[in-house]
């Protein structure tokens, strides 16, 4: 008897023995099972480096594309405008005079188009109105400059405009444009420029008017012009009592353009005579002749709603403005255009909030061309982090799957060792371990291998996939712009979205070719407020070619807690799976 229980108690040391050496060895027999399993244990690894670097490439743009809109306009000094959101204003006036007026009364569209126009010339914003909002901008603000744009008329045997040049044909096509702008304005059918209902706003009154007259606050909004001098001296610019005393032969300091110079057989020091709208002659003496190659050569600071090429921009100090009575304060017609400069991108939204909070309505906007373009250049790039997001969530469900599928086909065919390890005294739970442990073996190693695949691949494969972006996005813009030149018959449209006064110039024909061929054109319709750069279509868009979607720890972080949470959940199904079984049950199917 006594023998008896002390077999009973060896057999008991032995079997607690086994188990604690199973619990120890648990990693040691995970390997040796990985490495005795070569084809199994190869094939996982190959799905697990095949994820991983798919994981790896796709973390990595993503976050390229985030570092790239966070980051791309941090450092740089960007520039904004404030301008009338047109839309919201007609929305508005539609609104109040549907509320006036009954069901079915024909006046309502009427009543609103004759509000939306009132609420338009009310809320042309004053020289004082922009000062105010950049005292509310405080220090995000680096320097403002303005320019102030009236409409000159060309005086009989003097000074002649350039685009006076135009052949008969394009004076024909113009003519024709016009009656269809005044068809539409009878229809009750938004105009082309942006202006509103039917009419062109508070520019109608000068869209006759043959010359534009420019003048700038400071050397900054000279600048902005990009201004290359060709001969002579820049104008003065400023607002200065001292310039404002007008030459001893009563005529006013001006800079013209090389084609205007050129047409009416100027050089500096020569004088020419044009009148302001009421018929006053003024005498302007050339100090210089100038190209301009700046991106708003066609914006606010060029024809700026009055017709005219950007050849007959006569720019002048704001002192001759005033002194000629041209300023805004002595001219209704008058238009400013005043800028914002932010001292880096990062600002531009608090900018926003800050004149929001200064008393800005919902019928203004901000704007800034360099944010919209730095946005329109990296679309492309935003797209393909959209379709890297996507293909992350394909690969990582789809990883799921065929790991779990894997994970029961090796439990499946390893059942009689999960018994025999059962029945010699083994927990469950400590076979399902191994299991699991041999599961993150292999994704370590798939890891590791797929790391680095993906650290090879990631740039070039990005920039792959960047070209391709792009090339899409050129297609697609070059095709709405293509369908736009059709709608104009066969012209472009200028900076309003009409067509120019000029003729269709070598120079127009010149940047239509350039368009064509290498870049694409945004179709931005806010940009026929005069914001924006260049116009709805003569903007091109240098999207960005190249991304630096190179491999960095917070990637290979995130991609090893993606392969490991794809382990343990395989590894968790494989221990979910290992419970269910029972080893005498396992051991008796056998036999």
């Amino acid at each position: 008897m006594v023998q008896g229980v002390a077999a009973d108690s060896v057999h008991e040391t032995i079997i607690q023995t086994i188990i604690q050496k199973g619990k120890a060895m648990i990693f040691e027999n995970a390997w040796r099972s990985v490495r005795r399993r070569t084809g199994y244990s190869l094939l996982l690894v190959i799905v697990f480096t095949v994820i991983t670097a798919a994981v790896v490439v796709s973390l990595a743009i993503m976050q390229a594309a985030q570092t790239a809109k966070a980051s791309g306009l941090a450092n740089q000094s960007v520039t904004a405008t404030i301008s009338m959101n047109r839309s919201q204003i007609i929305k508005d006036a539609a609104g109040s005079a549907s509320s006036d007026s009954s069901d079915g009364d024909s006046s309502g569209d009427s009543s609103a188009r004759e509000a939306a126009r009132t609420a338009m010339n009310d809320m042309q914003l004053t020289l004082a109105d922009y000062e105010t909002y950049a005292t509310a901008a405080g220090s995000l603000l680096t320097g403002t400059y303005y320019s102030q744009t009236a409409g000159l008329t060309a005086v009989e045997g003097q000074a002649e405009p350039v685009s006076s040049s135009s052949s008969s044909s394009d004076a024909a096509s113009s003519s024709s444009s016009d009656s269809a702008g005044s068809d539409s304005a009878q229809s009750g059918q938004p105009s082309d420029d942006g202006q509103g209902f039917g009419g062109r706003g508070a520019e109608a009154s000068m869209s006759s008017s043959d010359f534009t007259v420019v003048g700038l606050s400071n050397d900054e909004a000279l600048a902005n012009l990009g201004i290359t001098v060709s001969s002579g001296e820049a104008v003065a610019t400023g607002t200065s009592d001292t310039l404002d005393a007008a030459n001893s032969d009563g005529s006013y300091d001006a800079m013209v353009t090389d084609e205007f110079a050129q047409l009416n057989g100027l050089s500096v020091g020569d004088t020419f005579i044009v009148a302001d709208s009421a018929g006053t002659q003024i005498t302007f003496t050339v100090v210089g002749t100038y190209t301009s190659t700046g991106a708003d050569s066609g914006g606010s600071f060029g024809p700026g709603g009055f017709g005219q090429s950007t050849s007959d921009r006569i720019i002048v100090s704001m002192a001759t403005m005033s002194a000629l009575g041209l300023d805004a304060d002595s001219n209704d017609s008058t238009q400013i255009s005043y800028t914002y400069v932010l001292g880096s991108g990062s600002d531009y939204d608090a900018f926003v909030h800050a004149c929001a909070d200064a008393g800005l309505s919902d019928s203004y906007q901000v704007q800034s061309s360099d944010v919209d373009s730095y946005e329109k250049s990296i679309e492309p790039l935003l797209n393909l982090s959209k379709f890297a997001k996507t293909m992350l969530c394909v690969v990582l469900a789809l990883g799921t799957v065929m790991l779990v599928a894997m994970t029961l086909f090796s439990i499946r065919t390893r059942t009689y060792e999960m018994g025999v390890m059962t029945a010699m005294g083994m927990h469950k739970r400590t076979v399902a371990g191994q299991m699991v442990v041999e599961t993150v073996i292999v994704a370590v190693l798939g890891l590791l291998i797929g790391t680095c695949v993906g650290a090879a691949a990631s740039v070039p494969v990005s920039n792959k996939l960047l070209a391709s972006e792009i090339s899409s996005a050129q297609s697609q813009a070059q095709q709405q712009s293509n369908f736009g030149r059709q709608l104009q018959g066969g012209h472009a449209t200028g900076a309003q979205g009409t067509p120019s006064d000029t003729a269709r110039s070598d120079a127009t024909a010149s940047s239509d070719a350039s368009a064509s061929s290498s870049a694409s054109v945004p179709p931005d319709d806010s940009a026929a407020d005069g914001n924006r750069k260049g116009g709805t279509m003569g903007q091109v868009t240098q999207y960005m070619s190249s991304v630096n979607a190179s491999v960095n720890l917070t990637t290979v972080g995130l991609a090893a807690l993606a392969i490991l949470a794809l382990a343990l959940i395989a590894g968790l199904v494989g221990v979910i799976w290992v419970l269910r079984y029972e080893p005498l049950q396992i051991l008796a199917d056998r036999s």
